[in-house]
């Protein structure tokens, strides 16, 4: 009878012991596997595809494009049908770089990016009246390419200006934002190690006993 007593609770403390380990086991699985996404998710926003802080930039690629076409106008045009085609082709680049600002403009909610993005859209149009106007004045004087050329001169500086300001600080916000989340990531990983050394230490002493 002792015998018997003896081994159901032998089989119990066995059984216990067995979804102990097994508990265990589970919760190290799962530890390592939030450390393991934590890892992975700030490695997938670090290396992201799509930089929403990388407008400016691209702003600045496209419109020393805009600029170029300009320039471009005033060396290929000759009568009024180069005249008109080279300027579609202006326009078109014209149109890209405002869309862009546009959207770069909706897409930032940090208002000293915002500032500067507007002002970019606001002297953007203004060199686009300026250089419509300069076109017609380039055909009147019989496609002189640099009379047209001092009309406008230095017209696109200011604008590269706003652009790299803007881009500065969108470098600066892009910074302060991974700095965040770096210190969240590293923060969650310090707490799951912690978890994970306990739960070790546990098992670690339940065997000795």
């Amino acid at each position: 009878m002792v015998s018997t007593e003896y081994e159901a609770n032998r089989r119990s403390i066995l059984s216990w012991g067995t979804l102990a380990k097994l508990g265990l086991t589970a919760a190290f699985f799962v530890w390592f596997y939030l450390i393991w996404t934590s890892t992975d998710e700030l490695d997938r926003r670090l290396n992201s595809t799509v930089d929403p802080f990388a407008v400016a930039h691209d702003l600045q690629v496209e419109y020393k494009l805009e600029v170029q076409e300009w320039k471009n106008l005033l060396l290929r045009s000759s009568d009024r049908s180069s005249l008109d085609k080279n300027w579609r082709i202006y326009e078109q680049q014209y149109r890209k770089v405002a869309e862009a600002a546009e959207a770069g403009l909706k897409q930032s909610d940090v208002r000293a990016i915002n500032v500067k993005l507007q002002s970019f859209i606001d002297a953007h149009k203004d060199n686009f009246a300026k250089y419509q106007k300069d076109k017609e004045m380039f055909a009147q004087s019989g496609y002189d390419p640099r009379k047209a050329d001092e009309n406008v001169r230095g017209i696109d500086r200011p604008l590269l200006e706003i652009l790299e300001a803007a881009d500065d600080e969108m470098q600066h916000e892009k910074k302060l934002i991974n700095g965040r989340m770096i210190a969240k990531v590293r923060n969650q990983i310090e707490q799951s190690l912690m978890a994970l050394i306990l739960m070790t230490l546990v098992v670690v002493w339940r065997a000795k006993f």
